[in-house]
């Protein structure tokens, strides 16, 4: 934490009376230090910790200055500020809003309620103190405006009662004429100096809005002498996209000469450059009797307006590339899509994603992987039209809106971009990289659905194109069985992160014996996964570990069957004492999760479950796809007593030179030999020679899928030491072992 008491120390007395301050925020922590750091004389600090709170105080006292978290239990920071805007304006009562870094939609929010600045977390003290100061300097100013447009309107009425006063005087008495004479000059200079001086443009205007006069300080904000203004219509000072507006608000003022008139428009400087301001008018007695005049209060918000531009840029394109982000893409999409259902008109959505980026960001660091997605965006935009849209969604992930073109025009214009990307190279250092990209293209059209839909069969379409070989482009066809298939999956995701959610998935357990059916009885099984659907029915893995495991879930579903596995053996501590071995099946990707691993010991820890009674299974064709994940996975794990079971062995390209990496306690033959041996010589002459190698290799051998007693038999004569199948248990739920 920075040392408050060096800032506060900072801080300027004040004179007169103190400076009334409301702190709102529901942390006492962060009330504590701003008290703190505003401890001084001149300071009288009032906190609040809830935007309740906060109201009933400012509805009760006056304040120079509130400065309101924005996230806050109950009524949140900018509701409160809306409450307040509803009681004082910007310059009356200015605001200081907290809020979290890099929330655009906050500040956005927060400036368009009519927050006078904003300071992020964590907070800079020093930053904070001078935002304080500057505020209360803001208000000061505002109040000496406001306390010097009364004293103007007073020395008005004042001057208007000398010079009556004067006139009876001259007629009265010619000898005095020149005593008053010098006395009026003497006010007006008082006066002129007061309007001229005063830190705010004044203007007055004819009816014809024609400038009647300003003051010095105006004048020169605008870059103009007072003379160059004076008959100058105003709305020649007016940037030309504004003039119709604001002569609009200019015959509102004078049809509605009561109130008093605010709006904001954009002047023009001598120099051309533009000022954005505040106005405030309202309808005054002209100086010649009978008549009526406007008189126009401006205040400069030219750094305000620029602010929130900025800020609304930067929520609607990417930091990174400048290109349109994914929020105002789906916006842009949903604009097109109306108008195809409108008018009939067809367009196109090109979903791209890069094949070797991830090589270039892992080989050369993230820094080379932002210069290619720059240098990348600078090549694209070369060959979109200008009707076009083109959007970065997300890490390498890129769309081009492609509007009024058909399918086999969108298509051209595909291949043309994925021709632009193969053609560049990019060098990083010494290296040359070359580059390609696979892409989904979906026709737009008035059949087309939703942009959720459009979207969701670009990404599958991009996906079936990068399956076929990367460097392709898949159009999407409604009758595609590959898409299909995709988008089934892509189902299931959404149904498996659901069935997460809400707790849905089920352990079953099979039963794995001793083939010469030794005396031991201590239980032995493989936990096994049953998910229920959204009706009760129960789903097996085959129906969803496909797209768990094509769409990164697997690792997630893996994380839930450790825990509750282990949780439930923790909390049947006798079943456990008994158990010899519960065998849990792990995905090929949590083997490369270094999280995962971390995951699991932190379970045994927690759970207390002894390390030796769990053996963990992967398949053979996961391992070689991981080997030297698998492998220093096994290795760790192996250090803590747990064993580990190569399942499905036998279905690998080079299972045996595999093997010799893989250090596992057991090995699991692939039930695609296992289930024949009993009438095909060679299946069993397979598992005859994966027995006799494993055993060479000090390995114990798991039969899967027994499913009759003659392989039983052939699997005591081999010498197989285990055997699952449902000849010898069929799965059930693992609760049912606890009765």
């Amino acid at each position: 934490m920075q040392n408050v008491k060096a800032i506060r120390d900072d801080l300027p007395e004040s004179e007169g009376s103190r400076t009334r301050v409301l702190v709102v925020d529901d942390v006492p922590t962060n009330r504590a230090v701003i008290r703190s750091l505003l401890s001084r004389p001149s300071y009288y600090v009032v906190e609040a910790s809830d935007g309740k709170e906060a109201l009933h105080w400012i509805a009760g006292e006056p304040f120079d200055l509130v400065i309101l978290d924005v996230l806050m239990p109950g009524l949140n920071g900018i509701d409160v500020l809306k409450d307040i805007r509803k009681r004082y304006t910007e310059s009356e009562l200015p605001v200081l809003m907290l809020t979290v870094k890099d929330d655009i939609d906050d500040i956005v929010k927060a400036l368009e309620y009519g927050a006078n600045d904003y300071v992020t977390r964590p907070i800079d003290y020093s930053v904070l103190l001078a935002r304080i100061n500057t505020l209360i300097s803001y208000k000061q100013t505002q109040d000496s405006v406001r306390e010097s447009q009364s004293v103007l309107e007073s020395r008005i009425a004042e001057r208007t009662t000398e010079l009556l006063e004067a006139n009876r005087a001259l007629r009265a008495e010619v000898a005095e004429r020149k005593h008053a004479e010098e006395q009026a000059r003497f006010n007006q200079d008082r006066y002129r100096v007061l309007y001229d001086d005063t830190p705010s443009m004044f203007l007055t205007l004819d009816v014809d809005a024609q400038i009647l006069s300003v003051n010095g300080y105006g004048a020169e904000q605008l870059g103009y002498e007072v003379a160059d203004l004076v008959g100058k219509s105003v709305l020649d000072l007016c940037h030309p996209g504004e003039r119709k507006s604001v002569m609009e608000q200019f015959n509102s003022c004078l049809a509605n000469p009561d109130r008093v008139h605010r709006w904001e428009s954009c002047l023009l400087r001598k120099d051309s450059s533009p000022m954005w301001v505040r106005e405030t008018a309202r309808v005054i007695d002209g100086e010649i009797p009978g008549t009526k005049s406007l008189l126009v209060v401006c205040e400069d918000i030219t750094e305000a307006r620029t602010l929130s531009e900025q800020l609304n840029y930067q929520s609607k394109h990417d930091s990174l590339t400048g290109l349109v982000n994914r929020r105002e893409f789906e916006l842009r999409l949903q604009r097109v899509l109306e108008r195809a259902r409108r008018d009939g008109s067809h367009h196109a959505l090109c979903y791209m994603d890069l094949d070797q980026f991830k090589i270039v960001n892992d080989t050369c660091g993230h820094v080379a992987g932002d210069e290619l997605l720059r240098q990348l965006t600078t090549v694209l935009q070369k060959f979109i039209q200008p009707n076009d849209t083109l959007a970065r969604l997300g890490g390498d992930e890129f769309a081009v809106l492609l509007t009024d073109r058909n399918l086999e025009q969108a298509a051209e214009s595909a291949q043309c971009l994925s021709r632009a990307i193969v053609d560049y190279r990019f060098l990083w250092g010494e290296s040359t990289y070359s580059i390609s990209t696979s892409i989904g293209l979906i026709p737009i059209d008035a059949r087309s659905e939703s942009i959720a839909d459009l979207l969701s069969a670009a990404d599958t379409a991009c996906y079936a194109s990068k399956e076929q070989g990367h460097n392709r482009i898949h159009v999407y066809r409604k009758d595609d069985e590959e898409l299909v298939k995709r988008h089934g999956e892509m189902t299931w995701v959404t149904r498996i992160a659901r069935a997460l959610d809400e707790n849905r998935f089920e352990l079953y357990f099979q039963t794995i014996v001793p083939v010469e059916m030794a005396a031991n009885d201590a239980p032995h099984y493989e936990i096994l996964l049953r998910m229920q659907d959204e009706e009760g029915n129960l789903v097996t893995p085959s129906m969803f570990l496909p797209a768990a495991e094509r769409y990164k879930h697997a690792v997630n579903i893996d994380r839930w069957v450790v825990k509750n596995a282990l949780t439930w053996l923790a909390d049947h501590r006798s079943h456990r004492d008994r158990l010899f071995i519960c065998s849990l099946n792990l995905s090929g990707h949590s083997l490369g999760d270094h999280e995962f691993l971390r995951f699991v010991l932190d379970q045994f820890e927690f759970t207390g479950t002894p390390t030796h009674k769990i053996c963990f299974e992967v398949t053979e064709t996961a391992a070689i796809a991981n080997l030297s994940s698998a492998s220093r996975f096994i290795k760790e794990i192996r250090k803590k007593e747990c064993r580990f079971a190569l399942d499905d062995f036998g279905s690998g390209l080079s299972s045996f030179a595999y093997l010799k990496s893989l250090p596992v306690d057991f090995i699991k033959i692939d039930g695609l030999f296992i289930r024949d041996i009993a009438d095909d010589p060679i299946d069993l002459a397979m598992v005859r020679s994966i027995n006799e190698i494993a055993k060479v290799m000090g390995k114990q051998t798991i039969a899967e899928f027994v499913e009759k007693k003659e392989i039983l038999d052939r699997l005591v004569d081999i010498g197989v030491d285990y055997a699952q199948g449902n000849s010898i248990a069929t799965p059930q739920p693992l609760s049912s072992l606890a009765h």
